[in-house]
C-alpha cells in the first residue's frame, strides 16, 4: 500500500462529510457502550466482591459442616473444633483470623424496635479482619462486653445515639433472652447487609445464646494474595476434619454466584449486537458510497488503477473511518469509566429493595482496565473490517467500461 492510496482515501472521504461524519458517529457510539458495558459489568461484580470481602465477610470463612442449611448457634463450631481449625490453619500464610457468633434477633430502643442480626466478635480480632471501624460516623469501635455497634440507618430508625441503651432479644438454649448495651459507635457502610447487623462482643453473643463456640472463622489474607490459591490450601489443610469446611465468597453469597455468570453470558449478546449493529451501518453507508462513485471508479480504473487498488481504497476508507471513530467513542468511554471508577455510582434507592439478599453494596465503582479499551478496539476494528468486505469486493470486481455506463 502506497502513500497515494492513504491520500486517495481520506480525500474521498471528506468529499462527503455528512456521510462520513454518520459512520464515525455510529463507530464511536458502538465504542463507547462496549466500553461503558465492560466496565460497570466488570466494576459491579469487583465492587461486589471488594466491600463484601473488606467491611463484611473477610477472604473466606471456616463454618460448620452443614450450617448453611441450619443456621443457629448450635449447628456452628465447638471450642475445641475452633482450636483444632486454627491449629491446622497454622500452615496457611494469613493476616488475620477473627471468631464470629451470629444469631437472628430484635434490636429494642425507646422509640421503636426491629429485626437484627447479632453479630458477636473478638473486638482485637475482627478489625484485622475487616475495616468497618474505618467507616465510622461517630463514637468508636467495640473494646468489651456491655457495647453493641450499629449501622446509621437502623440507629436512626430506632432514633439511637451514642451513648443511649438499646435492648437485644435473641432466641437462646432456654428460650427467649434479653441483655441491655450501651450503642458506643455507628458507621456507615456500602454493604446493604450491615445496616441490620448489631455488632457486640462475642462473650455477650455466647451469653444470649447459650452457645459457647462459634458460628464462623473469618480469615483475611495479605495484600495480593490469592483467595482462590489460599481457599484450596484451606481445604487440603482441613480435609481431615470432617466438622468443618471452608466457605468462599460464593459459598457465603449463593446468590451472587448467578448474578456473575448470567452478567458474563448476558454481555456477549449485547457487545454481539451492538457490534452487528455499528458492522451493518459502516456496511450499509459503505456499501451506498461504492454504488454512488460507480462511474469515478471507472474513470479511475480506465486511467490505469487496478481493481485491487480500488478495493484497497475502500478499505482503507473503512479503516479511516473506524479509527477515527474508535478514537472519539474510546475517548470518551474510557472518560466516563475513570470518572465512575473515581465517584461511583450511588444505587442506595434501587439496592433498598433486594441488595441485602444479593450482597450488593449501594455504591457501585466502574472498572477502568486498559485491557477494555484494547478489547473494543479489536472488536471495532475487525466489525467495520468484515463490513467493508463485500463493498471493497465489488469495487474490485467493477469493469471499467461497464462502471462508466452504469454510473
Amino acid at each position: 500500500m502506497n502513500t497515494t492510496t492513504l491520500r486517495m482515501a481520506w480525500r474521498n472521504l471528506w468529499r462527503h462529510p455528512q456521510r462520513t461524519i454518520l459512520m464515525i458517529a455510529m463507530v464511536a457510539f458502538g465504542s463507547f457502550v462496549i466500553l461503558i458495558l465492560w466496565g460497570i459489568t466488570d466494576g459491579f461484580l469487583a465492587s461486589m466482591t471488594h466491600s463484601q470481602v473488606a467491611q463484611n465477610q473477610g477472604a473466606f470463612q471456616i463454618r460448620a459442616a452443614g450450617y448453611a442449611e441450619d443456621p443457629v448457634p448450635s449447628s456452628g463450631l465447638r471450642l475445641d473444633d475452633l482450636v483444632r481449625i486454627e491449629a491446622a490453619l497454622a500452615g496457611l500464610r494469613l493476616r488475620a483470623t477473627a471468631p464470629r457468633l451470629e444469631v437472628y434477633g430484635m434490636i429494642r430502643s425507646a422509640y421503636g424496635s426491629d429485626g437484627v442480626t447479632i453479630r458477636g466478635v473478638d473486638p482485637t480480632r475482627e478489625p484485622r479482619v475487616t475495616d468497618l471501624q474505618d467507616s465510622l460516623t461517630a463514637g468508636r469501635y467495640l473494646v468489651g462486653p456491655g457495647e453493641v455497634l450499629l449501622s446509621a440507618q437502623l440507629a436512626a430508625d430506632l432514633d439511637v445515639r451514642v451513648g443511649e441503651r438499646v435492648v437485644l432479644l435473641a432466641s437462646g438454649a432456654d428460650g427467649t433472652t434479653s441483655q441491655a448495651f450501651r450503642a458506643v459507635g455507628l458507621f456507615s457502610s456500602t454493604v446493604t447487609e450491615l445496616e441490620r447487623v448489631a455488632l457486640v462482643s462475642i462473650v455477650d453473643a455466647r451469653a444470649l445464646t447459650g452457645w459457647g463456640g462459634v458460628t464462623a472463622l473469618a480469615v483475611a489474607l495479605p495484600p495480593g494474595a490469592s483467595t482462590s490459591a489460599a481457599v484450596a490450601h484451606a481445604r487440603e489443610l482441613l480435609a481431615n476434619q470432617s466438622e468443618a469446611e471452608v466457605a468462599d465468597y460464593f459459598g457465603l453469597n449463593p446468590l451472587a454466584r448467578l448474578m456473575v455468570q448470567g452478567s458474563t453470558i448476558k454481555m456477549i449478546p449485547f457487545v454481539v449486537l451492538i457490534s452487528l449493529l455499528v458492522g451493518f451501518g459502516v456496511a450499509n453507508t459503505t456499501f451506498y458510497s461504492v454504488l454512488e462513485r460507480t462511474r469515478e471508479f471507472g474513470v479511475m480504473a480506465a486511467l490505469g488503477m487496478s481493481r485491487r487498488q480500488l478495493a484497497r481504497m475502500v478499505l482503507v476508507e473503512s479503516v479511516f473511518v473506524s479509527a477515527i471513530g474508535f478514537a472519539v467513542g474510546g475517548s470518551i468511554g474510557y472518560g466516563a469509566l475513570l470518572y465512575m471508577a473515581r465517584v461511583g455510582l450511588d444505587l442506595t434507592p434501587l439496592m433498598a429493595g433486594f441488595g441485602a439478599e444479593l450482597g450488593i453494596p449501594t455504591v457501585i465503582y466502574a472498572s477502568a482496565s486498559g485491557l477494555y479499551w484494547l478489547a473494543a478496539l479489536s472488536v471495532v476494528v475487525f466489525t467495520a473490517l468484515v463490513a467493508a468486505w463485500y463493498p471493497a469486493r465489488r469495487a474490485n470486481r467493477l469493469e471499467p467500461v461497464t462502471a462508466i455506463r452504469e454510473g
